[in-house]
């Protein structure tokens, strides 16, 4: 597609990580083209969004007709069946493209984000010439944005619920056996998972090899992924194109992100009760480990190591390898040495 336009003066320019959307002043006679905008998103996608043409005299005539809204239109249910199938594919493109970008993005940018995502699934529907209910879009514009931020924060919130029983289970941190006394549990959840935190343990496996490998990549990390992208849920991520052959980066630093919230749930609490992990705390951490898997993918063998461990968690995920296989997860020579 090129970007040659419209004079620069006449261009409003904003952007989210590696999108890029401008805003172009645009009119025909009758009024039928009010806005054309053009969002190049990651990936080579190009969408143009025609914005809602001016009602003719015929169609305000029967505009006039239409039976008067009642609901919350912050909630899905508000919406006619076509615009709830709409919201619902924004919904899956919203957290593709987070993802991509930043799970955890400012407010500003995760409004920006779910406009330019709403303006793409409106021209997809569009080009297929999908009849929408009238007397929803613009008037419900910001409403549409709000469903998809507040599904945004759902979206943590379920892999949050996935990590819980993961963490339980991978490691030693909830006593077993004869240890009853609430002070004796609470000291050793307490010590077992600041040990956790300060080794960054909670990223790998113990060393079983006798010295022959060391710092492997945790097992409950692949679970988490496996388990959260790869669900049967409509919403899953393994049904978007990026998912199939891979997993993106950044879906792997959430769910450490994840991970290190909820350890440090349960390091605050001195239980199995996780209080509430917020965006800002997730942020922090998803940053951090950001900048750790930067330095690593610097180091090309570190970087081809890890593009095919998360390839073959992929095929695993889709099905194609399966999981626990030896010819799926190849011989003892062949595991990954990953430091995060």
């Amino acid at each position: 597609m090129s970007r040659s336009g419209p004079d620069p003066q006449s261009v409003a320019q904003c952007s989210i990580g590696c999108w890029r959307h401008y805003c172009v002043p645009f009119g025909f006679v009758g009024g039928n083209l009010s806005l054309v905008t053009t969002a190049v998103l990651p990936g080579s996608r190009h969408y143009k969004f025609f914005g809602t043409p001016e009602p003719d005299s015929h169609s305000s005539k029967k505009a006039r007709k239409i039976k008067p809204i009642q609901g919350d239109p912050v909630k899905l249910g508000f919406y006619p069946p076509s615009w709830q199938a709409l919201l619902q594919a924004a919904k899956v493109e919203m957290h593709l493209q987070a993802v991509l970008t930043h799970p955890v993005p400012e407010l500003g940018d995760a409004l920006q984000l779910t406009q330019e995502v709403l303006d793409a699934e409106l021209w997809r529907y569009h080009k297929k010439k999908i009849k929408m209910d009238k007397g929803y879009f613009p008037e419900y514009k910001a409403q549409m944005s709000r469903v998809l931020c507040d599904d945004l924060f759902t979206f943590r919130t379920e892999l949050k619920k996935v990590i819980i029983p993961i963490v339980k289970s991978a490691y030693d941190i909830f006593p077993k056996g004869t240890v009853t006394r609430k002070e004796d549990i609470q000291k050793h959840v307490i010590t077992a998972t600041t040990k956790l935190l300060k080794t960054g343990g909670y990223l790998r496996v113990p060393d079983s090899s006798n010295g022959k490998w060391k710092n492997f990549v945790s097992q409950a990390l692949m679970d988490g992924c496996l388990a959260f992208y790869y669900s049967n849920s409509k919403k899953a991520l393994k049904n978007t194109d990026e998912f199939h052959r891979t997993i993106p980066p950044n879906a792997l630093i959430l769910v450490a992100a994840v991970m290190k919230g909820v350890i440090s749930g349960f390091s605050e609490t001195g239980t199995d009760k996780v209080p509430d992990l917020s965006a800002e705390k997730c942020r922090t951490d998803f940053n951090s480990l950001q900048k750790s898997l930067d330095k690593l993918m610097d180091i090309p063998e570190h970087r081809d190591e890890l593009e095919d461990m998360l390839a073959l968690w992929a095929g695993i995920g889709m099905g194609k390898l399966v999981h626990g296989d030896s010819s799926a997860e190849g011989s003892d020579s062949e595991d990954i040495n990953i430091i995060l």
